[in-house]
């Protein structure tokens, strides 16, 4: 189930056409697990080169100017630290698909100190996206997308292939089993025209 922030601006160049999509459940994860805060512009739209601003707006801003800290700022290609709070400069990235909108963020290392929303916002567009993250020591990590595959046996693998694998296999194996058959059934015939031939030139000839 997902959540759309919709672009209300009313500027000539962005007609509301793009849409920011967060996740609307919680992002439920351990105490020193890597997680992926998914928020993508729709339709695709090239942020390589644009401001991507990921904020908890649940924290007060510090400081005497009531700057707000952010927990990632993407800046003319690259990571702009000095907006950054620094418990996140070495654990945050943004996705490889920023050239296609996606700006899902990844935190690595999360701990109970991430509890909380995180907000997402583009500038250019003037949309933005908030995804909250749920930090339980008791959660049970069974499913992620890069663990699930580690975790497959051999005859696990095979299982996955499903039913289809079992089906393909049913309808080939009459299929082999007559080819086994013709050549069993071929050889057999070849063997006695030999031993036929054999016989044959072993025999005296018959003087006219």
């Amino acid at each position: 189930m997902i959540h759309i922030y919709k672009n209300f601006t009313n500027f000539p160049v962005f007609p509301g056409n793009y849409q920011l999509i967060a996740s609307s459940e919680p992002i439920i994860a351990a105490p020193g697990d890597d997680v992926i805060l998914p928020c993508q512009v729709n339709p695709d739209w090239n942020a390589m080169e644009k401001t991507v601003e990921w904020s908890r707006p649940d924290l007060k801003a510090s400081g005497p100017q009531k700057r707000v800290e952010y927990v990632y700022v993407h800046r003319f290609r690259k990571m702009d630290r000095d907006m950054m709070m620094e418990t996140y400069i070495q654990r945050t990235s943004l996705s490889e698909g920023l050239r296609h909108g996606d700006v899902s963020l990844r935190i690595h290392n999360v701990s109970l100190e991430d509890n909380g929303r995180f907000r997402c916002f583009i500038p250019n567009l003037s949309i933005e996206a908030e995804v909250l993250l749920v930090v339980d020591p008791d959660f049970v990590q069974t499913t992620t997308a890069e663990t699930f595959t580690q975790r497959i046996t051999p005859a696990f693998q095979n299982e996955t292939v499903g039913t289809g694998g079992r089906s393909r296999m049913m309808l080939f194996f009459p299929i082999i089993s007559i080819i086994i058959f013709s050549i069993v059934s071929l050889s057999s015939v070849f063997v006695c025209k030999l031993k036929k031939y054999k016989k044959f030139q072993k025999s005296p000839l018959i003087q006219a």
